[in-house]
């Protein structure tokens, strides 16, 4: 393996049912902090919650703040997050019952989310540590048979149905 290769990672296959979450807000009335800053703060507390509750099934999550708002994160299963949305001891539940009661139809701030059970993929990290997928089922060097994207794609379909 090349120093350059040794530099190169990709994700161990993850357990079947891993699941990508999306989710994030949009704060189309700029000037009414007191509509989205509770949404946006309620974010990070959720992302700490479910790093010190690792039962609730999270495996890793990273909040991003631009333009728009994001969380990435990396889930044992889609059933784990519908658990944990539904959950009223979970700091979600009590969240998104006071943004309905009070934001929901006001179009002062915006919430979206999409769910994808992982299934065809291919991951690759360069010069950096573990992110995404990687950081979340963990990481393997590149080598022969994961060198193209192709090749890691072919990898991990071909893993994740021989471990069915």
């Amino acid at each position: 393996m090349t120093a350059r290769e040794a530099r190169r990672i990709t994700n161990k296959t993850p357990p079947e049912g891993t699941t990508l979450f999306l989710i994030g807000m949009s704060m189309p009335r700029l000037r009414h902090p007191g509509a989205w800053l509770a949404v946006f703060l309620a974010m990070p507390r959720m992302l700490v919650y479910l790093k010190r509750n690792p039962d609730a099934g999270l495996l890793s999550g990273r909040l991003y703040v631009g333009p728009s708002i994001m969380v990435v994160s990396y889930w044992r299963s889609a059933e784990d997050i519908r658990r944990f949305a539904a959950d009223a001891q979970a700091p979600h539940l009590p969240a998104w019952r006071w943004f309905n009661k009070r934001f929901a139809d006001r179009n002062a701030v915006g919430i979206w989310h999409e769910t994808y059970v992982i299934g065809e993929h291919e991951t690759i990290t360069s010069g950096m540590p573990p992110w995404g997928l990687a950081e979340a089922v963990g990481a393997v060097p590149v080598g022969p048979g994961t060198k193209t994207a192709a090749q890691r794609s072919r990898h991990n379909v071909a893993a994740m149905t021989h471990s069915v």
